[in-house]
């Protein structure tokens, strides 16, 4: 449990990354290689898209949609 805003600031910029899955499932990942393998969306797509604004993806050929935020 954390009880120090420090150690919360330190924890979340370890995992600077929140991902909200189709299921409900919520996920924090500390860079974007590992989220992006975790729903088959090339990294570099996922950032350009995050620094357009763009929050909202869908995998190629998918049917699911993903809710990516960086967190600050």
């Amino acid at each position: 449990m954390m009880n120090d805003v420090e150690e919360m600031k330190k924890f979340i910029k370890k995992n600077s990354y929140l991902l909200v899955s189709p299921d409900r499932k919520v996920e924090l990942f500390g860079n974007l290689r590992k989220l992006g393998e975790a729903i088959s969306i090339d990294s570099s797509t996922i950032s350009k898209k995050l620094n357009r604004g763009e929050n909202y993806f869908i995998p190629k050929g998918g049917e699911y949609i993903f809710y990516i935020k960086r967190l600050e």
